[in-house]
């Protein structure tokens, strides 16, 4: 971080390189398109390039960074979302008609989402921490071990435990 903070513009390649992953998905969460997505992913890394200088360490970078994505997305949606308004049927192409979600798959993904939220907040500790940190936050087992002072066997053995439980909970939902 401080030889980006510095001015090595090659540091930074390292950090895009790290967060991509997160800023995507919360990019993609957001617009609900790939295309969009990168599109915006790439926009966050060029404001946050840009706004380094004012990167006060009062956060961590990542969340320094998620602030970003969820901002910039926010407004690309708020934009987008007057567009669609001001068009008229006649103006959509056949893409736009082929790509647009149907209010039942809306509420199918919504659906899911809040049965996955609840499985995994479910979890007892350490299980739950493990599987966001691991799955939400994209964390490696190195990294999670070394956060939760533990060995990366044991965060190996909590994540599968914790699949195994997210499985159990899953079946009994059906």
């Amino acid at each position: 971080m401080t030889a980006v903070l510095g001015g090595h513009q090659e540091a930074f390649g390292h950090l895009v390189t790290r967060y991509q992953g997160m800023v995507y998905r919360v990019c993609y969460k957001i617009t609900g398109e790939a295309e969009s997505a990168k599109d915006m992913a790439q926009e966050v890394f060029i404001k946050a390039y840009k706004a380094l200088p004012a990167f006060r360490g009062q956060s961590t970078f990542s969340t320094w960074l998620y602030r970003i994505a969820y901002r910039t997305c926010l407004d690309w949606k708020r934009a987008n979302d007057r567009e669609w308004k001001h068009r008229s049927t006649s103006d959509y192409t056949e893409n736009d008609w082929v790509t647009m979600q149907t209010p039942e798959q809306v509420a199918l993904h919504k659906e899911a989402s809040l049965e996955l939220d609840e499985n995994v907040n479910s979890l007892a500790e350490p299980y739950r921490s493990v599987v966001q940190l691991y799955y939400f936050q994209r964390h490696s087992y190195q990294e999670i071990a070394d956060q939760k002072g533990v060995s990366v066997k044991t965060v190996e053995s909590q994540l599968y435990r914790a699949r195994q439980m997210m499985r159990r909970i899953g079946e009994e939902w059906r």
